[in-house]
């Protein structure tokens, strides 16, 4: 956790794999600054991958078009 707290707003994620070629690495993504960044969106990413969209997940109605 960023402030040594159980605090879930500002978690380091770090993806490994390229899901078979679906997923674009190489990136550094940094959402501090958007008001929109939700976890749950990037689940949505992942299982858009895996062929699986459930149209929302959690809080999230949409994935992130930058993974």
């Amino acid at each position: 956790m960023l402030t040594g707290t159980h605090n879930a707003k500002e978690l380091p994620v770090v993806m490994l794999g390229g899901g078979g070629g679906r997923i674009r690495g190489g990136q550094n993504l940094d959402y501090l600054s958007n008001k929109d960044r939700q976890m749950c969106r990037l689940f949505l990413s992942m299982m858009d991958k895996m062929d699986v969209r459930p149209g929302s997940f959690g809080d999230a109605n949409e994935p992130l078009n930058e993974v």
